[in-house]
């Protein structure tokens, strides 16, 4: 693969006549991955020079960068080629999703260094899912290009590649072998520790993550996306309610939510609703027959007795093969303030009463909720959290802060020219400034690229003459500097 030159005018034809590009509905169910970006079984190689990786988080909270990407394609090709930011670059596009809920959590595109760019980015299935826990498969798109002679160095010409990541969330600490099983084909002897995946990938690449900021209130919206679309689409009430408990996992097997009220009415799949007014309106996955099952016990506005609930989460029911532990959220709304907690079930197979799993107790009253004071339900989710996690995997100068979506692109090329070696920061700008990009867009790639290494080139001076020797010392050589 590789190889050819990327053509602005089959470019702007494409796209000016291609209006199917993304059309798949999110998460919908016709939806399906493309063969060509399916990673099972499959190794991807380079033919060109420098090796570009862009991984691209697809889920609910980013999706819309891979439009922008294909948008912006030809301005990023373009520019390379008229800038000679790098020799003969072969990319490679990667989507990247949950492999615990997703369908379709790593999809990868060959290294092309032509047209046929637009035809890969055209083909990723914006899936748009996510597990709702703040942390996406990057670790598996890791894994996939550290894998020995994933990356063949072009006839000797070739040198070590770049790879960007471009997302908000974090990783999974452990890569998973049956999730590399079943999405990659191979076959490992035991969960990997991510670390070493991305240690292993940064033998081969340089490693960037470019990370669109957005405010708190942005990311609560898109956490708790995923549980509120799971419920509604199912038909159960999420809002309006006095007390919420929201049970969600990613797999087939039969979780069931269960919830004592405080008159010790017992709700779950056998009584779904009580006399105090609560109900099980969402009960999922008795015949397993959904990767993105939720249940869901509430009490409208009004209706929710005073007193003391308990909730916990059983495994009824096995239907995935192994009889392996499953994650799950329960997200709970409790007077209108909203907690998040996780845990994992059966780690050692159990199921029925033997594998309970208790959740929370708590006191409810139309007053305040007595208790202790509301922790941060999405601590984990900060910047800092987050930042902070990557930046024990890659050099935390490749750590990227995007304030708009919209110089993705820039910031992108900026890190590539510059670690390159072929700008500094100052000329990378000026080559901005003189392609007509905007005093906002120029703040953003100066602020993102500050931090690199090799940013700022000091410059070197030229001195004639003799150089005055110090007090007492006989008379030097001249030098020059």
């Amino acid at each position: 693969m590789g190889g050819g030159n990327y053509s602005q005018n089959i470019a702007q034809r494409q796209r000016s006549s291609n209006q199917a590009a993304f059309q798949q509905p999110a998460a919908s169910t016709t939806g399906t991955l493309h063969d060509a970006l399916n990673p099972f079984g499959k190794r991807r190689e380079v033919n060109n020079v420098t090796p570009i990786v862009v991984a691209l988080d697809v889920t609910r909270s980013r999706g819309d960068d891979t439009k922008l990407m294909y948008d912006k394609l030809p301005q990023l090709m373009g520019q390379i080629e008229l800038k000679g930011y790098t020799e003969n670059p072969g990319i490679s596009f990667c989507a990247i999703g949950d492999a615990n809920s997703d369908r379709a959590p790593l999809q990868v595109g060959q290294f092309e260094g032509d047209n046929r760019l637009d035809q890969v980015l055209e083909r990723i299935w914006i899936e748009e899912g996510g597990g709702g826990t703040g942390q996406e498969s990057y670790e598996l798109a890791a894994y996939f290009y550290s894998r020995t002679n994933c990356v063949r160095l072009a006839a000797g010409n070739g040198k070590k590649g770049y790879i960007f990541f471009v997302g908000d969330e974090g990783f999974y600490p452990k890569l998973d072998k049956a999730q590399v099983r079943r999405i990659i084909g191979d076959e490992l002897a035991e969960d990997l520790d991510s670390a070493e995946a991305f240690r292993r990938l940064q033998e081969k690449f340089h490693a960037f993550l470019l990370y669109p900021q957005k405010s708190m209130d942005e990311r609560k919206s898109n956490i708790d996306a995923e549980i509120k679309s799971r419920v509604t689409k199912a038909g159960g009430q999420y809002d309006g309610v006095d007390v919420r408990a929201s049970l969600l996992w990613d797999n087939r097997n039969d979780l069931d939510l269960h919830v004592v009220a405080p008159s010790g009415f017992h709700i779950f799949y056998g009584a779904k609703q009580s006399d105090c007014g609560g109900w099980l309106d969402v009960d999922m996955n008795v015949g397993g027959n959904t990767t993105k099952p939720v249940e869901n016990v509430r009490w409208s506005k009004g209706t929710a007795p005073t007193g003391r609930y308990k909730v916990y989460v059983q495994n009824f029911r096995f239907h995935e093969p192994g009889a392996e532990p499953t994650r799950f959220k329960v997200e709970l709304e409790i007077g209108g303030r909203v907690t998040h907690h996780e845990g994992v079930i059966s780690p050692n197979g159990q199921t029925s009463d033997a594998s309970n799993f208790v959740v929370a107790e708590f006191d409810y009253a139309p007053a305040p909720v007595k208790g202790a004071s509301k922790p941060d339900a999405y601590a984990n989710y900060a910047d800092d959290v987050i930042l902070a996690q990557w930046s024990k995997v890659i050099p935390k100068e490749h750590i990227l802060r995007v304030g708009d979506p919209k110089s993705i692109i820039d910031i992108l090329l900026g890190a590539l020219a510059i670690a390159d070696g072929k700008v500094d920061l100052d000329t990378y700008l000026k080559d901005m400034k003189e392609l007509g990009a905007d005093e906002v867009r120029l703040r953003d790639a100066e602020a993102a690229l500050g931090g690199l290494p090799s940013a700022h080139k000091v410059a070197t001076a030229s001195i004639e003459g003799d150089v005055p020797p110090p007090p007492g010392a006989g008379k030097k050589k001249p030098v020059r500097l």
